[in-house]
């Protein structure tokens, strides 16, 4: 009997993703799924746009803004490494938890086929192993809580392959959709280190250009690991590390089992309560100083962003710091001086002036307190050019533009920071 109800746009994406044997132009895809389910919308086809893009659970990822690729093509041959050392090789066990972001999502785990070379089974046990929960939250809260972590005994195979600590799990997926991975010995002999090398970092920019690209400043690990795998030149060929491994020796991001960030990214409102309740200070990436640097001028165009005709030049040296800015800066626009201020560093997206991502500086405070009043202006890291975001009461949200003019030496017998030019009154 047929159901009373229309098919779910999520039923519908994987049914056509399923039967699908490469890429569907996004208009041939919406063609299909309005033929099924027809809509009543006053725009339908933005309907089915919304649906694969708000949809967590969609089988495809945009290989451009016209073109989708199902994600089990994606990660069809997709391979990665995993270096044995002293515990697996010992052991032989592995945490499953390391094979969930190479397969669909929720895929159960214990169902999980393993095969050598010649496609034949490998054996597997798995068993529970209960670990405390270590998140800091849990400590805040005082909560005890244990997770349960699948683990799976390889021990078998692994010792028929004569593996050493310092031999590589090679994993390939050959069944995206059911669960089905390759596992293959690479002999610490036979690495080629340069390499491996240089495959670890052209998956580190492609996931580093997805996440400069999405509309938000973070990405989904489901979406962006397929459309890395899509976008990496001969896949069959060496493989690079676990994109954990990948992620965490680049240094350029942050990340957890789902999201990926950007290393400088703001704390999260629950990492912020986190850092103030174990007074633990705000994460930031500043630069070393030299006394050199703490010498020099840096000279700041200060523009009001509501009132672009209105603007301040101001200099500061790099060895001063962001209260002696935000000082300089109230008096040079005669803001009252009992309000709290802010900086973030605007930094351009995908190498263009036109989408910016903002780096949290810290605030300052009346009486020179605040997490980002003792920040130096040269460990900041700042380039002609380059601009920052100030805002001045929270309240009222006066918000300004700084742009970096120029860096300069002193002027003999100069007091700094001062104001050198205003805009006229109108």
């Amino acid at each position: 009997m047929s159901s009373p109800f229309p098919p779910t746009y999520e039923s519908l994406l994987n049914d056509l993703a399923v039967s699908l044997s490469g890429p569907i132009a996004l208009d041939d895809l919406i063609d299909w799924v309005l033929a099924r389910r027809p809509s009543r919308a006053k725009n339908p086809r933005q309907a089915v746009r919304n649906a694969l893009r708000v949809t967590f659970r969609s089988p495809f990822v945009f290989l451009d803004p016209k073109t989708l690729l199902p994600k089990r093509l994606a990660m069809e041959g997709a391979r990665f490494r995993l270096p044995l050392g002293r515990r697996i090789a010992g052991q032989g066990t592995l945490e499953m938890e390391l094979f969930a972001r190479y397969l669909r999502l929720h895929f159960p785990l214990r169902e999980v086929r393993f095969v050598d070379t010649r496609d034949q089974p490998i054996p597997v046990l798995y068993r529970i192993l209960e670990q405390k929960v270590k998140h800091p939250l849990y400590r805040l809260l005082g909560f005890e809580g244990k997770d349960k972590i699948l683990i799976a005994d390889l021990s078998v195979w692994l010792r028929r392959q004569n593996v050493t600590r310092r031999d590589d799990l090679l994993v390939t997926v050959l069944d995206w959709q059911n669960g089905v991975l390759r596992l293959e010995i690479e002999p610490h002999k036979k690495q080629q280190p340069a390499l491996i090398q240089a495959r670890d970092r052209l998956l580190a920019d492609l996931l580093y250009q997805i996440l400069e690209n999405a509309a938000d400043e973070s990405i989904w690990i489901e979406d962006a690991l397929p459309l890395a795998y899509a976008r990496l030149p001969e896949k069959e060929a060496c493989p690079p590390h676990h994109w954990q491994i990948v992620l965490e020796q680049d240094g350029r991001f942050l990340f957890d089992d789902s999201r990926i960030t950007y290393a400088d990214a703001a704390p999260s409102p629950l990492e912020r309560l986190i850092l103030e309740q174990t007074g633990s200070p705000l994460p930031r990436r500043l630069q070393p100083v030299t006394r050199e640097q703490e010498k020099l001028v840096y000279r700041f165009k200060a523009v009001l962003k509501h009132d672009p005709h209105v603007w301040r030049e101001v200099e500061i040296q790099g060895g001063q710091t962001l209260d002696d800015l935000n000082s300089i800066l109230v008096r040079a626009f005669g803001h009252e001086s009992d309000h709290v201020g802010g900086f973030w560093k605007r930094v351009p997206r995908f190498g263009t002036k036109t989408r910016y991502r903002e780096v949290e500086l810290g605030t300052v405070d009346p009486f020179g307190g605040g997490d980002g009043a003792d920040v130096q202006i040269a460990a900041i890291g700042l380039s002609e050019g380059d601009e920052l975001k100030y805002v001045f009461d929270f309240g009222d949200w006066i918000e300004h533009i700084l742009t970096l003019v120029s860096i300069h030496p002193p002027e003999p017998g100069v007091e700094y920071p001062r104001e050198i030019s205003r805009s006229k009154p109108r």
